[in-house]
This record gives C-alpha cells, structure tokens and sequence, in this order.
C-alpha cells in the first residue's frame, strides 16, 4: 500500500471513529483533543453524513463541545431516545445550571468545579433526612453518577471528589427553560419539603421515581 492510500485509509478510519463516538453520547475537546480535531476538521461532511440518519450535529467551538441531536421533522426511526429524568436528577440539573449562572455573573469564567460536599449542600432541600450519613452519601452519590452518564457532569481525577459542571447544560436548561421551571418551583418546594420531613424507605422510592420537568433532555440508547 503507498503512503497516499495509507493517508485515504487513515482519514476513513478517523472519520468513523467520530462518527461512532458522537452516536455514543458527548464529545468534548478536554477528553479527547485528537477526535475533537477531527470532529471540527470533518464537520460538514460528518453533518451530512447524520443527516441521512436524520440527526442533527451540534458543534460549539466556543465550548469545545459537540452531540448529536435528533431531527424532528423526519419520518425516520429515532436513534436519539428522549427519557424522564427523576425528581432528584432534575433538581441536581436545575443546581448546577443556578450554579452556572451564578459564576457567569460573578466572573465570567468558563470552568466550574464542584466539590461532592457543595452538591451534598445544594441538594439537602430537596431530599429526605437520613440518620445514616453513609446511606445519604451514596443516595448523593448514585444521582451524580446519573449526571455524570448524561453528560453534564465531568469527575475531575486530578481532584478528589471534585466534578467539572461541562457547558453544554446552558444549551439544555437555558433562561427559557428556567424561567418556565419557575411556574413549578413551588410544587417541587413542596414535594421537596415533604420529603425533607421524614427518612423512610417508601419517601426515598418517591423521590427516585418521581419524573421531572427535563423529559426534554436526551440520551442515547
């Protein structure tokens, strides 16, 4: 094989190796700097590519960020699933974009590290009481993991118990969406309240299988 066969070859392998990550979920430059390039050096003929499937790709250069999205004016089977997130998802994702925010405001900064003690903090209104601190610890622990799946949160492992809040939730929870969450945030007081009132096995089953409000939010399959 020549060396301009070998640069074809190479090329193709690179083109289907975004190709398949970004039908796996998030890419982000901070992850991987070399399929990042890639996804910036092809993204016009990666865009027509996941128009044939009927998706939509989504570059943010700023953010260094890119996913799939799927295409709603399209008669095609949906590769991209939409799911409803729990309450206590849905109020860890209404924490961090309030968190977001508020850095914005204050510094204009574009990195935002969380410690697993600041999410502890956020999310005490909106769960139960536990006399078992390790019980609550891993409550906490299994909904950031949750997070962490979808692509909002990042654990950081240069830092123990530190997670980075990743951009991409401002395009999903934006002022739209949080001005329209306000018409809801005092049923979700409420319930949050109710639950915050008592520790027993049956309040915390409610409290993961309750749906939220981000049923828009999307993950893959």
């Amino acid at each position: 094989m020549n060396t301009a066969e070998e640069l074809v070859e190479r090329n193709e392998e690179n083109f289907s190796r975004a190709a398949i990550t970004l039908l796996k979920g998030l890419v982000s430059r901070g992850k991987d700097e070399s399929l990042w390039q890639v996804i910036v050096g092809e993204r016009a003929a990666l865009a027509d590519y996941f128009k044939r499937l009927g998706l939509v790709l989504i570059v943010d250069e700023v953010d260094e960020y890119a996913y799939l999205q799927q295409e709603e004016n399209t008669s095609l089977p949906r590769l991209v699933q939409r799911y409803p997130l729990s309450y206590p998802v849905s109020m860890l994702l209404v924490e961090l974009r309030k968190a977001l925010g508020q850095m914005d405001t204050a510094s204009g900064d574009n990195r935002l590290v969380l410690t697993f003690a600041d999410i502890m903090r956020r999310m005490e209104p909106f769960l139960p009481v536990s006399a078992n601190e390790m019980k609550y610890r891993q409550t906490i622990e299994h909904i950031i993991n949750q997070v962490v799946q979808l692509g909002f949160l990042l654990k950081l492992k240069d830092k123990e118990e530190a997670y980075e809040v990743r951009p991409v939730l401002r395009r999903f929870v934006d002022a739209q969406w949080l001005s329209d969450f306000a018409d809801k945030l005092a049923e979700y007081e409420a319930h949050g309240q109710k639950l915050h009132a008592g520790s027993t096995a049956e309040q915390t089953e409610e409290a993961n299988g309750e749906e939220g409000l981000l049923s828009g939010f999307v993950q893959h399959e």
